[in-house]
């Protein structure tokens, strides 16, 4: 009976979100799968910014992601206390 009580974009989002993860969907795609979300409301940023940073801190360090490191070009980015952190150069972005 909760549903009623959200708004239903954000409840159909996160009926999703608990799927894949029930599903065993690695943690890094599924943070890519709310960041790739379109929807007409602009606050939905917020949520979405909101739910990736609470996932993120579920990432085991040192998980690697396939994205090359803005700063030095380089395949060497992984996971480091919720931040991605490049071990090549050391350039850090965390959200």
């Amino acid at each position: 009976g909760l549903s009623r009580s959200f708004n239903k974009e954000y409840w159909n989002y996160a009926k999703l979100i608990s799927g894949v993860l029930r599903h065993g969907m690695p943690l890094p795609y599924v943070m890519e799968l709310i960041q790739n979300l379109n929807v007409a409301d602009d606050n939905i940023n917020t949520w979405k910014n909101g739910v990736a940073r609470a996932l993120k801190k579920y990432v085991p360090n040192g998980t690697s992601v396939d994205t090359i490191c803005p700063s030095c070009g380089e395949n060497s980015l992984v996971y480091q206390d919720g931040c991605l952190i490049c071990k090549s150069c050391g350039h850090s972005k965390c959200n």
